[in-house]
């Protein structure tokens, strides 16, 4: 997803502010933190009525920096499901803890703080990440979107990335492998469902 705009939680329930940002039809990326469930629907209510509904909402905890047992990282996945949107995180903890479990509750966006060197210092110093902490933490981050897995959607296109061939089998048999890469699928899938030829496009 582009990140475009992106609206901070002090200024969530601000009705016109949000309907001027969904009106450029960019989409938007909208921090949680203080906001009540209240003030979060009447954001994504002006951006439907801008006809904006690309809208992610990020989990946030507005602390600074941010303890780790005040995360409340469920809440990824309840923004996802409540709001019918994409979830992400706002992340303020120290280190790639909360990135991690985040992704593992289906978080589709992580925001971190960053900073060149901190001796440079400023407000938010203490908890931004340098270089070599931030790789390690998308290192992270991309290794356990792997080891979840990923489903598939009707008309994903399936590669050596999302098929494999196991035991036992009760899809179609190994030597069709090479015929079902670069076919789209026509039903969604879950990791470890049987691949057949009538799960897939002629």
């Amino acid at each position: 997803m582009t990140i475009d705009s992106r609206k901070s939680d002090f200024v969530i329930n601000g009705t016109i502010w949000n309907e001027y940002v969904a009106s450029k039809g960019k989409p938007v990326i909208i921090s949680t933190g203080i906001a009540e469930l209240d003030d979060i629907a009447l954001a994504l209510d002006a951006c439907k009525r801008m006809g904006n509904d690309q809208v992610a909402l990020l989990k946030c905890t507005s602390s600074y920096p941010a303890p780790i047992d005040e995360a409340n990282l469920v809440m990824v996945k309840d923004l996802a499901k409540r709001f019918n949107v994409i979830s992400g995180l706002s992340d303020h903890t120290l280190g790639a803890t909360a990135p991690v479990v985040a992704t593992a509750l289906g978080a589709k966006i992580i925001e971190k703080h960053f900073i060149l060197d901190r001796s440079i210092g400023g407000a938010d110093a203490s908890f931004s990440m340098t270089e070599i902490e931030f790789a390690a933490m998308v290192k992270a981050v991309r290794e356990a979107e792997k080891a979840i897995g990923a489903d598939i959607k009707a008309g994903a296109l399936l590669t050596k990335e999302n098929i494999r061939s196991i035991r036992p089998g009760f899809g179609t048999h190994p030597k069709f492998y090479g015929q079902m890469l670069g076919k789209k699928t026509i039903k969604d899938m879950e990791k470890g469902d049987p691949l057949t030829f009538e799960s897939v496009e002629p």
